[in-house]
């Protein structure tokens, strides 16, 4: 069992804090203001279990998005909010063909680019279930497009520092936390309409309902979302010379016996790829390989991004149920369900590259048409190696349907053990489903069908000419196609309890404290189909079914304590202990206020992650292919296995973080907040590379070789191997004019500008991440610069907005650090509240706005999709109207 604990870090940081802050201080008066209310309702709010009377007595960076904030930037989802938000770098918002290979159809958000799984989601200050579909790197993460209806969102409170010694792990970068509507009261119907340029239509519909009694509460909600795709053929205007979607897989194929006599290999090239007839024939084929030539030996090549999506129709619905109810005048019982169905279906291309080896004999019909009686002369096997995508150009694309299923419920008490104590208990479970199906050759049916063994009667060929394409049947590729599928179940079950009230008096007033106790479960599954445990597939391998479990102790202290009347210390520590290891971290804020209009706040604090159920038990396999140094570095094809090793288990990951920050209102009503932030994350989990493995060390015992001496399956593992260090600044400004009659008008302005964002990676060394795609390393893409500049206004009836949102530009690092271009995009909403159609309640809301208003297209990266899908939105110019209506 590994331990580690951060408390001399605290003592060092506290006794910095205090002595700096002690001596401005010292020059104040000590008296508490005159006009100091001491009957403000208390509140809880994110960041901490004390009660405090206002969301600014928090000595920790916090922002607070509205239910009129959500409607401004008409946000039909919740992945809508989180592509504005400037803090967050990295996250996989809309799902595509190509960047989310096991996580499509899912959102997650990723605070200051430490990791999806590094940014603790909340909902109602309670945890869910992470989904059990993962990225490429085997982080797990809260899918937000399941986590609660929109319209039952009343504000979403974003921690930005770490907050393990409150919360625990995952907490490193932040706390999103979701409070609902809880205490709503009548009806409200929300009907939102959105098409973009692409021609891509988006329903979306919710109701909530509200009532209360003597004795309870009830609210229910309900939201309904329908998206058509974006095919990436609808963009070739914008990335008609995309290359990096070019691949030598297609249809045609061609043919090389690279065991003939000594010279260049023999090649049986389709005659409709050397006349050009083929390009003709099939859209999708391309003449020119990314260096800007013509194939060497005049084969097609495929544009498989042609095929794509970069905007997955989906079907979203959500519902949720919230009730309380007064057991006793101090006691409470209060309970919450949420369901959820998320299906998306994405269009990819038709089939995957041939990676495992078949051959084309010499007999094959296509083989003769091409090469004669003796196609392969002087070849040892007489036959050549097939390089194909069983079906390519001239097929329609594959879609893969992908269905998530989750549901979350909760039951707790809470009540007042004196006027100052309360308490509070709560169990919550909840349970995400994935199913995941994707159609894939069938290498030795693949084989068969060359050998004119297959069909249903084992007596047919499959033809690789385009001249031959349409004998192969209906049947064939019933034959050589399989389908590659797993089921998986995420599940977590948490049981929490605190109580918090006021230990003592002092001078300057009472000393708070929390003291909490939390056990948690989680659960992992994963069920393959018979062929994807047999092993079967070209490309998407398969794996060996696993189950995996996670059981959590934790216990926690935080205390609130004013040192002075305008001086608050906030502490908290909490201990964890898993499976394996065992993890102490610590917390220190203050805040200074020695006025309404200005204040100080500064914190230190150490995070951690433990690694997830699927880093630590999942049994993924894929074929690869890569150059084997023991074979005379020739190219060879081999089975990876991605695991968790049992001989050296993963360690937590940690991180301490810092936060400066000053909040000013002058000139009357004009704020500024500013926020010096860091974080120095250690023990990074990522994934090894089989190729680089073979690469470095061709002789390690994870490389298992065959008869000739070539790898043949490679097992690598998840490893504490990297390391990041980034720091930056928070900014905002806003302030309230009074127009007169022409109303009121709200200017703002707020960003992010990261200062460093240093990688350790465990194969290149230190790495420059600052401004960067970081394609090569296990970073994500962070821009220097983002901002947002928003004007508001309202009059009577009347409201809009404007919103300037900039991305600054920065480098690809795929391709000798080529400029990615900054971005800048408008949008822009109005809205008109009507009279009331009945006797009672409000009339309707009507909202129309633009998000892109000038059609400003993502700009261009060299990747599949031809853009970045975690930076920028590919949507285009995207108008809507929205009808709202109370009762």
């Amino acid at each position: 069992m590994t331990r580690h604990t951060n408390l001399t870090n605290l003592g060092l940081c506290t006794s910095c804090l205090l002595s700096g802050l002690a001596t401005s201080h010292s020059l104040m008066a000590q008296d508490a203001p005159a006009n100091q209310d001491r009957n403000v309702e208390q509140i809880v709010v994110t960041g901490s279990f004390i009660k405090g009377k206002e969301q600014g007595n928090s000595a920790s960076p916090i922002a607070v998005i509205g239910e009129d904030d959500l409607n401004n930037i008409g946000a039909t989802s919740v992945s809508d909010l989180v592509n504005t938000l400037t803090i967050n770098t990295g996250a996989q918002v809309y799902s595509d063909s190509f960047e989310q290979a096991r996580s499509a159809g899912t959102t997650n958000i990723n605070l200051r680019g430490l990791g999806v799984t590094s940014t603790l989601v909340l909902l109602n200050g309670q945890r869910h279930t992470l989904s059990p579909a993962v990225t490429e790197a085997g982080d797990q993460f809260v899918d937000l497009s399941t986590l609660v209806p929109a319209i039952a969102v009343e504000r979403v409170e974003i921690l930005k520092d770490g907050a393990s010694s409150l919360y625990g792990s995952d907490a490193v970068a932040g706390v999103v936390n979701f409070i609902t509507r809880s205490t709503f009261e009548g009806f409200e119907l929300d009907a939102n309409y959105q098409h973009n340029k692409y021609g891509s239509d988006e329903i979306s519909l919710g109701a909530i309902v509200g009532a209360a009694g003597e004795r309870s509460n009830l609210m229910f909600a309900v939201n309904y979302l329908k998206r058509t795709n974006v095919p990436n053929s609808a963009r070739r205007d914008d990335y008609a010379d995309n290359q990096d979607s070019w691949s030598g897989y297609g249809f045609p194929g061609k043919v090389i016996a690279f065991d003939g006599p000594p010279g260049p290999p023999i090649k049986l090239i389709d005659p409709s790829c050397l006349d050009g007839s083929a390009f003709e024939k099939y859209p999708g084929l391309v003449r020119r390989k990314p260096d800007g030539e013509f194939p060497s030996d005049g084969a097609c090549e495929l544009n498989y991004g042609y095929y794509g999506d970069i905007i997955a129709a989906a079907e979203q619905t959500q519902a949720m149920a919230q009730a309380t109810f007064d057991l006793t005048d101090s006691t409470q019982l209060f309970s919450e369900l949420v369901v959820a169905r998320n299906k998306t279906t994405i269009n990819s291309v038709p089939s995957q590259p041939q990676l495992d080896e078949v051959r084309v004999p010499a007999y094959h019909p296509d083989a003769i048409e091409v090469g004669g009686l003796d196609p392969f002369p002087g070849s040892a096997s007489n036959s050549g190696v097939l390089f194909i995508r069983p079906l390519g150009a001239g097929s329609e694309s594959n879609k893969d349907d992908k269905v998530y299923q989750s549901w979350r419920y909760q039951l707790g008490l809470k009540g007042d053990l004196t006027n100052d104590w309360s308490w509070k208990a709560t169990w919550t479970t909840s349970v995400n489903e994935a199913e995941n199906a994707r159609k894939d050759v069938i290498t030795h049916n693949l084989q068969a069908a060359l050998n004119g063994q297959g069909g249903p009667n084992g007596d047919a060929f499959y033809y690789w000419l385009s001249s031959s394409q349409d004998k192969n049947t209906p049947e064939m590729y019933d034959f050589i196609f399989g389908e590659f599928g797993y089921q998986a179940k995420s599940s977590q079950s948490v049981f929490d309890a605190h109580v918090t009230g006021d230990l003592f008096e002092l001078p300057a007033g009472a000393v708070g404290a929390a003291f909490g106790v939390q056990h948690r479960t989680d659960k992992l599954e994963y069920d393959f189909n018979e062929l994807s445990n047999d092993l079967v597939f070209n490309f998407f391998g398969g794996g060996e079914d696993f189950t995996g479990e996670q059981k959590v102790w934790a216990a926690f202290a935080e205390f609130s304590i004013p040192l002075t009347y305008d001086l608050t210390m906030q502490t908290a520590i909490r201990y964890e202990d898993f499976d394996l290891a065992s993890t102490t971290d610590p917390k220190v804020a203050l805040l200074w206020t020695p006025s309404q209009d200005f204040s100080l706040r500064a914190s230190y604090g150490t995070s951690f992650r433990v690694a997830t159920v699927f880093q630590n038990d999942s049994q993924f396999i894929t074929p690869q292919t890569a150059n084997d140094p023991l074979v005379g570095g020739d190219e060879v094809s081999f089975i990876s296995l991605l695991t968790g090793d049992p001989e050296r288990p993963l360690k937590p990951q940690e991180s301490e973080a810092m936060n400066l920050g000053m909040s000013w209102t002058f000139a009357e009503d004009v704020t500024l907040n500013l926020d010096y932030w860091r974080f120095d994350y250690k023990n990074f989990i990522t994934p090894e590379s089989a190729a680089a493995l073979l690469a470095v060390d061709p002789t390690s015992s994870q490389i298992e070789r065959g008869p000739g001496g070539e790898a043949v399956k490679i097992t690598t593992y998840y490893r504490n191997a990297g390391s990041v260090q980034t720091d930056g600044i928070d900014f905002s400004l806003f302030t309230d004019l009074d127009m007169g009659e022409w109303g009121n008008l709200r200017p703002m302005l707020d960003g992010t500008y990261v200062l460093s964002y240093d990688l350790d990676d465990p194969l290149l060394g230190p790495i420059d991440g600052l401004g960067n795609v970081n394609d090569e390393n296990f970073g994500v893409s962070t821009v220097e610069l983002r901002a947002n500049l928003g004007l508001l206004w309202s009059n009577g009836k009347h409201s809009g907005n404007l919103y300037v949102r900039h991305i600054g530009d920065y480098q690809n690092d795929n391709e000798d650090n080529a400029k990615v271009a900054s971005w800048t995009k408008i949008d822009m909403q109005y809205s008109y509240q009507m009279d009331p159609l009945l006797s009672t309640g409000e009339g309707p809301r009507l909202m129309v706005g633009a998000q892109n208003l000038f059609d400003r297209a993502a700009p261009t990266v060299r990747n599949s999709l031809g853009y970045d899908a975690t930076v920028h939105d590919p949507r285009g110019r995207m108008v809507y109207v929205n009808i709202k209506q109370a009762f």
